[in-house]
Formats: C-alpha cells, structure tokens, sequence
C-alpha cells in the first residue's frame, strides 16, 4: 500500500461503461490503460492518473457530466471494508464519521470534513495537496457518490440545502438541479454541500453493531498499514491470500515461507494482537465475499471452493464471522 488511490476505484468506470454499452476493449485502448493492473488489488494509482481516466471516460462518451453520473452508481460494496463499516453504523452522522476516517483505504486525495451550527451541517471536501488541482470530474464523482452514499444508508429522500463547486461551471447546470435537487454554486472558495442537522440523526435500517465491530478492526488495520508501512501480520495475511484458493497453506507452512519457527512465527503476530488462525479466517472469509457477489456460483460450490467439508459446515462458518447466513448475506450485498 502507499498514497493515491486503490486501483478497485477503476472498477466503477469500466463497469459503468459496460453497463452503458460501451466496449471495455476499445475504452481501454482509447485511454491507454492495461486492464491486467486490476488483478493487482493492493496497488495504488496516483491521483493524477485517476483523473486522466475520468477525463478519458468523459471524453469517450461525449459526456461532460461524467463524474456526477458515475457517482449516482456507486454501490457500498465497490467500496471494500469502507462500504461495510457504513453499512453497519447506526446514523447517517456515525457512517459520516467513519467515511472521514476510513476513506483513505480509497481514496487519499480527497478528504472531508464537516461543521454543524444551529440549523445546517456543512460538508466540506478538501483537496490534500494545495499544489494538485484535480478534474472536475473528481471532485464532483465524489460528491455525487457520498450523496448516493447517504440516500441507500438511510433509504430516505436527503434534501441538500446548499452545493458549491470551486470549478468553473458546465454547459448544463439544470441537470444538477435534476439530480441534487438544488442549483449549484460554481467558482466558489470551496467544494460542500450542506444538509438539515436532522439528517445526521437519520437510522441506517441495516445496521448492526456486532458486524460494525468486527469491520472496523479490519478497517482500522488496513488504514494503520496505508499511513504506517505493512507489518508482519499484513504479510502473512497476504501470503495466505495469495496462496488461496489453489491451497489452503496452514501454520506450519507459513513458518517454512517465511524461514522461522511455528513458535516465532505465532509470537510475532501475538505481539501485533492476532493469530494465524485469524488471518486465515480472514481470508477466507474474504474469498467468500468474493465469491457471493458472483451469482454463477451457488453456496454450496462456494462452499467447496473454500473447502468446507458441506455446506453446512460453509454456512455456519460464515455466519459465524458476519452475523449472516451465505445466503442473505448476498441479498444484502445486491440490496446495497
């Protein structure tokens, strides 16, 4: 991990594109852009090369509103741990305060913050480096998206009070209008929008504490290895990701991968507070997320995939890490 983007953030454009019948190939050519990078999902991309995609995109589908559009798609499982630690909060305010502590998993350009007085709460989104101006499309993908965040959390209507833009306007402002719900403000001092105080108090309907919980250790250790450098836990984890699924490498294996004793392997990760039977439990819980979002693939072959003796076994596994059985699970994946 390192500054800039997640590479998974290409995904939402390419899928869009797809979605609007757009051929990947010839996008990808148009732009430049080699498509075996997204088998890569630790690699950072620089913020500038995130908006040369967009521009590209903009440019390919002749659409100059394109980073709104893109944001009105968003959908919380494309973003990662983040999207499931909002999904589990229990206000808009709470989910609020996690996407301004978590989005740096995402994205490290962009950060928000927000101030509240007696009538409106105001959010900010602020460029981290003063030096970079970042397209258009960015920044108003990102509030577009955040805005689409807030309205499937609450699964209520959000009226914006206010929206402003540091950018020059486009040539169609009514469309703004049509999808905020209010007329934008261009070339001011900084990018918000601002909302009733009463939306913060707004219930998230599928929230759950106990899955919050655990989501946010996650949360919390991907976003200490982004500003911190990677531990020894982090590479184990990752070792056991990149073995999987061909094997399924146990404790003994690891220690002869990484040329030290069970005993120091387990002593090291003791001392940054987990275990090996933690981080493969992690993924392969990880794997069956990833699975369970591909709908060609039953629970019970999922299941086999991950080598669990039936289905059953599968099944209260994963109950056991999410608080959901398989099945559900994957409604709620395809309901956010």
């Amino acid at each position: 991990m390192g500054p800039g983007l997640s590479v998974t953030l290409i995904h939402p454009i390419l899928s869009y594109l797809i979605r609007e019948g757009y051929e990947l190939d010839s996008f990808c050519q148009f732009a430049s852009f080699d498509k075996e990078i997204l088998h890569q999902a630790e690699v950072r991309i620089r913020e500038e090369e995130f908006d040369r995609m967009l521009e590209a995109a903009a440019a390919f589908t002749n659409d100059n509103l394109f980073g709104i559009h893109l944001g009105q798609t968003i959908e919380l499982s494309s973003l990662g741990i983040l999207g499931y630690v909002l999904l589990h909060c229990h206000t808009i305010g709470e989910a609020l305060a996690a996407y301004q502590r978590y989005n740096v998993i995402v994205c490290s350009g962009i950060d928000v913050e927000w101030e509240t007085d007696q009538r409106e709460t105001a959010i900010r989104f602020n460029v981290c480096d003063s030096a970079r101006q970042p397209s258009r499309h960015s920044v108003e993908g990102m509030v577009s998206s955040l805005y689409q965040i807030l309205l499937k959390l609450s699964c209520r209507n959000i009226a914006l009070t206010k929206l402003q833009f540091t950018h020059k306007a486009s040539d169609n402002r009514s469309e703004y209008f049509n999808l905020f719900g209010v007329n934008p403000r261009f070339e001011s001092e900084v990018n918000l929008i601002c909302l009733e105080n009463e939306t913060m108090q707004y219930p998230i309907i599928l929230s759950n504490r106990e899955l919050l919980s655990t989501f946010k250790e996650y949360a919390e250790e991907a976003r200490n290895q982004l500003l911190n450098g990677r531990t020894f836990a982090d590479q184990v984890y990752k070792w056991i990701a990149r073995s999987m699924p061909s094997t399924f490498p146990g404790v003994k294996d690891a220690a002869r991968n990484f040329n030290i004793s069970v005993r120091t392997l387990q002593a090291n990760l003791n001392h940054e507070k987990t275990t090996y039977n933690n981080l493969f439990n992690k993924a392969r819980m990880e794997f069956a997320i990833h699975y369970l979002k591909r709908p060609q693939y039953t629970v019970a072959e999922i299941g086999y995939l991950l080598q669990f003796s039936d289905p059953s076994a599968f099944q209260s596994a994963f109950k056991r890490w999410t608080g959901l059985p398989p099945g559900q699970y994957r409604e709620t994946c395809s309901y956010s």
